[in-house]
C-alpha cells in the first residue's frame, strides 16, 4: 500500500512537470527595443549677495568691500558672469535733497582690481554651485567728497552662456 501510495504520488508528480514544459512550450514570447532618450539643455542659474561697504568717516581713506555671485550651470558649458558695461557705478543718496554720489568698482580678483564690467568672470559650469567672489572699492578722493547720508545703487549681473 505504500509503494502504491508512492508510484502515484511519483506518477502525479512526473505529470505536472510534463504539463508545466508542455504549458512552457506552447506559450509565445515576442519582444521588441525601447529606446530612452533625454536631452540636457545649457542651462545657468545666478544669485549675488548684496554689498556692503559699512559706516566710515569721510576721512577713512579707501574703503572695501566683498560679496558673492553664486552660478550653477550645466556641466561642461562656459559661461560669464558680468554688468552692464554702460552702468555708471555710483551710489546714490537715499535724502532727495541731496544730489551728491558715491562713485565706486567693482572688480574680479582684488578690490580696485580687474574690473567687473569691462572683463566678466568666465568659468566652466560642474553642474554644482560655484562662489564667485565679487569686490569693491570706494577710493579715498570719492568718500571724501561724499556728504553724510546713505547711499545705494542697484548692479545688475547677468551670466552669459
Amino acid at each position: 500500500m505504500i509503494n502504491r501510495k508512492a508510484t502515484a504520488l511519483s506518477l502525479t508528480a512526473i505529470s505536472i512537470l510534463f504539463s508545466s514544459a508542455v504549458f512552457a512550450d506552447d506559450s509565445g514570447s515576442v519582444s521588441d527595443q525601447m529606446t530612452v532618450k533625454l536631452t540636457v539643455e545649457k542651462s545657468c542659474k545666478v544669485s549675488v549677495d548684496d554689498m556692503d561697504f559699512g559706516s566710515h568717516g569721510s576721512n577713512d581713506g579707501a574703503v572695501t568691500a566683498s560679496a558673492k555671485a553664486y552660478v550653477t550651470c550645466t556641466n561642461g558649458t562656459g559661461y560669464m558672469l558680468g554688468t552692464d558695461k554702460t552702468h555708471d557705478f555710483e551710489m546714490s543718496s537715499n535724502d532727495t535733497a541731496n544730489a551728491k554720489k558715491v562713485a565706486y568698482t567693482l572688480s574680479t580678483d582684488h578690490p580696485g582690481g580687474t574690473s567687473l564690467a569691462d572683463n566678466g568672470i568666465s568659468a566652466i559650469g560642474t553642474g554644482e554651485q560655484q562662489a564667485l567672489p565679487i569686490f569693491g572699492k570706494v577710493t579715498a578722493n570719492a568718500l571724501k567728497q561724499a556728504s553724510a547720508g546713505d547711499y545705494t545703487d542697484t548692479v545688475t549681473l547677468t551670466v552669459t552662456y
